[in-house]
């Protein structure tokens, strides 16, 4: 069992066999107390790792993995009971050093706040037990355990003075990850931690740009900092080496991401990979669980990062995400919320918009673009962001030329595609490709096309980019490989 976060569930009665059944079907490791001799018996009967003993000793919820337990569930009727079961948690997480989530069943709404005093994270009526751990109140306590367990790692951190942690968010961060890289070092400053906020690619979009001077954030640019200077790594909105300038040798100590990632892949010794909608919300909620205050632009800047990543909460959006950004409505900056909502759009960002509607294909869904030259690789991604607005668009994929290097941006509505493996598939051979499910990017160097003379450029650029995406998905025929010329 060490090592393993476990449930304990306090009392066994109708409610807390309950409880430990859905516990159960979600895959917790749960372990019952109870005082009854034969009711334990049968738990065993059914699978259930289940021991007889009174809850209100601390031996006997040391004897149960009190050390390893993430949630402390107290399931018992008996008001009494529940008060004794309180004193002995609250002795043994001095003793133990450890910080578990603990929810206790009352009667009434009279002894919520006696529970709460008494050191409960939780109470809740035996009414609205089940069925708020049926639907989204066991998600609310899992994030509490799992912000608790950052909070203890971050103050361990800095009673041993190790100084800065490297805040490393994904290439070409968007507005989620640039929000909540600024809400975790808000978040560790609070508990004695100093971070940089280290980024690789380009801030080129018109509301990232805007999100970084608004609020005068001091973002520092990967190939000037010095990874030897930190000894802890913090990964934001992105899970592993893949996408972010994390060198390899280093291994990230925090993973917090909402991006779907098989676990085998992330190594880390603390991680949360959410389901939600945004990043942003997971951090809005360790910051709120924590009682760090937020001031009013970084909640602005977290209402941004949700409201993009779930397109205005309707893509992925769960309750989590609904009530994360109720929570910050009140708090946000409302001059710069407006702001950030409509930054202002560059003639050149015009320019490539309207040259993009004009150049746009459409088969099946799928709307390709080649742009030419633009000045700004990032114009490419904002239009890819604006086409896939339009009716009947289920993916974009759209390419320019800049600086002698094709730039490619790719996003989609489909969930049955991963645009990140589609590009990486399409182009790794000839550059670089990656990114997410719903959103992507490939830079392929002109050179990689071979000697191609200036006025069948944009035709080799069709073939080689546009073409061979809408042959990866499977919207046309691959092309016959080219005969060579025979003297």
């Amino acid at each position: 069992m060490r090592g393993v976060q476990v449930y304990l569930v306090l009392g066994c009665g109708d409610v807390g066999f309950s409880v430990a059944s859905r516990l159960k079907e979600k895959r917790a490791e749960v372990v019952v107390i109870d005082r009854d001799a034969k009711r334990v018996e049968q738990l065993r009967l059914m699978g259930y790792r289940a021991i007889v003993g009174d809850f209100g000793l601390p031996e006997v919820l040391k004897g149960a993995e009190m050390k390893q337990a993430e949630m402390v569930l107290i399931m018992v009727p008996d008001f009494s009971a529940t008060r004794a079961a309180l004193g002995a948690i609250n002795r043994l997480k001095l003793e133990l050093k450890v910080d578990p989530v603990v929810v206790a069943r009352v009667s009434d709404e009279a002894e919520v706040s006696e529970a709460k005093w008494l050191g409960a994270s939780d109470a809740l009526p035996s009414s609205q037990v089940l069925a708020d751990l049926a639907i989204s109140k066991f998600e609310k306590l899992k994030e509490m355990a799992k912000e608790k367990r950052l909070r203890a790692l971050l103050q361990g951190h800095a009673r041993l003075s190790k100084g800065k942690i490297a805040i490393i968010l994904q290439t070409n961060p968007d507005p989620d990850s640039i929000a909540s890289g600024v809400a975790l070092k808000l978040y560790a400053k609070a508990f004695g931690v100093d971070a940089d906020i280290i980024y690789d690619g380009a801030i080129g979009h018109l509301q990232n740009r805007a999100l970084v001077n608004l609020l005068e954030l001091d973002l520092l640019e990967a190939k000037k900092a010095n990874f030897e200077d930190y000894n802890l790594f913090a990964l934001v909105d992105v899970a592993t080496h893949a996408n972010c300038c994390l060198p390899k040798e280093k291994r990230s100590t925090i993973v917090i991401d909402h991006h779907s990632v098989p676990s085998g892949e992330v190594q880390a010794l603390y991680h949360d990979l959410s389901f939600v909608g945004a990043t942003s919300t997971i951090l809005t909620n360790y910051l709120r669980y924590a009682a760090v205050e937020i001031d009013r632009a970084t909640a602005a800047a977290l209402m941004i990062g949700i409201l993009t990543d779930t397109m205005s909460l309707t893509r992925r959006a769960t309750s989590l995400d609904f009530d994360a950004f109720e929570y910050l409505k009140d708090l946000a900056d409302v001059e710069i919320l407006g702001k950030l909502l409509a930054p202002t759009i560059s003639s050149d960002s015009l320019g490539v918009l309207v040259n993009a509607i004009k150049a746009s294909k459409f088969r099946g869904g799928y709307l390709t673009a080649n742009l030419g030259e633009v000045k700004d690789r990032d114009l490419v991604a904002q239009a890819a962001d604006f086409l896939l607005n339009r009716e009947g668009v289920t993916t974009t994929f759209l390419y320019g030329v800049c600086n002698d290097v094709v730039y490619a941006s790719a996003r989609t509505k489909d969930v049955a595609l991963h645009l990140g493996q589609t590009l990486n598939k399409a182009f790794s051979d000839v550059g670089s490709a990656g990114g997410h499910p719903q959103m992507a990017g490939a830079t392929i160097p002109l050179k990689a096309l071979g000697r191609v003379s200036k006025n069948k450029l944009r035709r080799e650029i069709d073939r080689a980019v546009g073409r061979k995406f809408l042959e990866v998905v499977g919207v046309v025929r691959p092309s016959k490989p080219r005969r060579k010329r025979t003297k």
